[in-house]
């Protein structure tokens, strides 16, 4: 059994959390696909869903790179790179404001 300061399981949660990120946001793009592909059929509407799924491929590809990173010795300083951490973060808070505007029309 490995202790929780195993520094392997510090990798292996970190790309266990861009997994997670990465899903929900590819869920929501389909969610927004199907309702607009419902309605409509092909449109402009489907934006929405393809910045989802735009931001869904990117956090997912950002959770490889940093699981890898997290995997090899020495860790990096800093440890977080706030550049790509801010954009990724923004980029689902954009998401959520412009998923919460469609859902509302």
């Amino acid at each position: 059994m490995t202790s929780p300061s195993d520094p392997g399981l510090q990798a292996e949660r970190t790309g266990l959390a861009w997994s997670r990120t990465s899903l929900a946001v590819a869920a929501n793009a389909a969610l927004l696909a199907i309702r607009e592909l419902e309605h409509a059929g092909p449109s402009l509407a489907l934006v929405p869903a393809l910045m989802a799924l735009l931001v869904s491929v990117a956090t997912a590809a950002y959770g490889v790179h940093r699981t890898r990173v997290l995997r090899h010795a020495p860790l990096p300083r800093p440890l977080a790179p706030r550049r790509a951490i801010l954009l990724l973060g923004w980029s689902v808070v954009a998401l959520a404001v412009v998923s919460g505007a469609v859902l509302v029309r």
